[in-house]
């Protein structure tokens, strides 16, 4: 297994983000917020996961984790991320 990657791009106040693993790859997208808040990530929902990115069900909290890891990192060093897994949502707080 290589390496998981995340690509975030940015298309004005929003944009994707792709987790990619041996060739797979899930798309979420994110956008900026407000409030203490400073950017919303979605990944999927725990259902979407499992018609379409059924070889990643068993990972789904591992990846969401290296997800919000990934976007703090690249995009926002200093910062805590909290995660839904159900709803696949990351919220990225100051």
């Amino acid at each position: 297994m290589e390496k998981p990657r995340v690509i975030i791009t940015e298309e004005g106040r929003s944009g994707s983000v792709i987790y990619e693993e041996d060739g797979r790859r899930i798309t979420g997208w994110w956008e900026f917020a407000g409030g203490d808040a400073i950017a919303l990530v979605n990944m999927g929902g725990a259902t979407e996961w499992r018609n379409g990115h059924s070889w990643a069900v068993e990972r789904r909290t591992d990846i969401l984790r290296i997800v919000a890891g990934e976007v703090v990192r690249q995009k926002a060093g200093g910062c805590k991320a909290d995660i839904d897994e159900e709803g696949g949502w990351i919220t990225i707080h100051r």
